[in-house]
This record gives C-alpha cells, structure tokens and sequence, in this order.
C-alpha cells in the first residue's frame, strides 16, 4: 500500500498502489490490454497499405507495364494520408469486453502471424487489385494498349498513376473502420466514440484532394486532376473488401469463440 504500507512493506513489494486501491490493478490490467489491442490494430492499417505500393512495381517488372505508382506517391501515403489515421487507432478506448477474454499466452508476440496474414495476405491484395484496377481504367478509357510506351509527363500516364494512388487512400479510408475491430463487426464501435477517427478522416480526404487538383500538390507528387469517374472505379473493391472482412469476422467469431485474434 503506497499510503498506509510500511517502508520496509514497500522496498519488498514488486506492486505498490499509490492510492491504496485494489481496482487500480484492474484499471491498470484494461489500460494495458487496450494499449496492446491499440498497437496491434495501427500495425495491422499501416502494413495493409505495403502490399499496394508493391505489388505495381512487381507488375512493373514481371509485365512490362508502365509504372503504376511512383516512389514519391508512396511517401504521400506512407508519411501523408496515413500517418494521421494510423494514431487515431492508437487512442481507441478500451473494448467493452476486454476484461472478459483470458489472460493472453506470455510467449504471444505483438506482431503475430495472425496480424501478418490480415494485413498481406487478405486486405493488402484487395487494395493493390483496387488500385492496379483504377489504374488500368484510365489508360483504357485514353486508348492505351498494352506495350504501347507512355512518357513519364504524358497526361495520360500522370492521371493513371494519380488514379492508383486515389484507389490506395480510399481503400486505407474503409480499412480504417476495419481495423478498429479485429474481430467484432465494423459498427459495433460508434462513429463518434473516437472524434480522432473523424479527424483522421478529414486530413486524409484534405491531403489527397490537394495532391490531385492543387497545382503545387500536381509539381511536388507527379501527378493530374482525376475526372469524378476514377474516384468510383475502387468503391467497389472498399465495399467488397468490407464484405470479405465482415464475413471472416463472423466465421472466426463462430470458431473461436470468445477469443481474441
């Protein structure tokens, strides 16, 4: 006891409950449950957006296709549109059921096979097949066929790449209500229960809109405005990923239980 317990009580204590308080430790415990669920799920958004940015450059080379994307407008998701939603799951309040699931294995590690499998083998690839998707629908509508070499400034090329890029943020858009929950349905968290997420939200669709039409933003990423059209071409692919997502949940919920995965 930090208050009435004895100094020697304390220099032998591995614990001391600086306000005397036995629900300080199970505060304590639900603090650092959701700080491990909370990093798990920034993990899980972040490594998600890898997959698109590599898969055009392995189309690149195994195809002989112009280059999807360009290294700069990796960085526009990796350090831009990203980075501000990525900490809004990092302030995430502690799930309802938390204190419910039993105390994980010590040998578990934080970025486990399970987080891995999610993010590369699932949601990366319905991202990159959205943004190869937008970009191959812009070079079809201006004509292009395939072998036909395109300048690296040809309006064609730069909306096509701007459209690749457009098709990875609104895909991360959708995986950002993904990730809130790892195994519970998308809304079972309220839209407002984090304003974070809202802010999030905001500074992504402020940061790509102003990539794609303000002219600095053209100069410095390489890129051309995109007619509304480009913009639609991954809405399919968000609301097929949040289905494939949706349905995966509810079969692991049926499998496991009451487990975590």
């Amino acid at each position: 006891m930090g208050v009435a317990g004895t100094d020697v009580a304390k220099e032998a204590a591995d614990l001391i409950l600086l306000d005397d308080n036995f629900a300080s430790i199970v505060a304590a415990v639900e603090e650092g449950r959701a700080v491990y669920d909370n990093i798990r799920k920034f993990l899980a958004y972040i490594l998600t957006s890898n997959v698109p940015e590599l898969v055009p450059y392995l189309a690149f080379v195994l195809f002989k296709i112009p280059l999807p994307l360009t290294i700069i407008q990796i960085l526009a998701v990796d350090l831009g549109t990203d980075m501000v939603p990525a900490l809004a799951l990092g302030a995430e309040r502690p799930d309802p059921d938390v204190m419910r699931r039993p105390p994980r294995a010590r040998s578990e590690r934080l970025l486990s096979r399970g987080v891995l499998a999610r993010a590369y083998l699932f949601l990366g690839p319905c991202e990159a097949a959205a943004a190869l998707a937008a970009f191959f629908a812009v070079l079809h509508v201006a004509g292009w066929s395939y072998g036909q070499p395109l300048d690296r400034l040809d309006p064609v090329y730069l909306q096509a790449t701007t459209a690749c890029l457009a098709a990875i943020v609104v895909m991360q858009a959708a995986n950002l209500f993904l990730c809130r929950e790892p195994l519970r349905p998308f809304f079972a968290r309220g839209l407002f229960e984090n304003p974070l997420i809202l802010l999030g939200l905001a500074v992504e669709a402020a940061f790509i809109l102003a990539i794609v039409y303000l002219p600095a933003g053209q100069w410095l990423f390489g890129t051309a405005a995109l007619e509304p059209a480009a913009w639609l071409v991954a809405l399919p692919f968000a609301l097929a990923m949040l289905l494939l997502e949706e349905g995966r949940k509810a079969w692991l919920r049926r499998r496991l239980g009451s487990a975590e995965f």
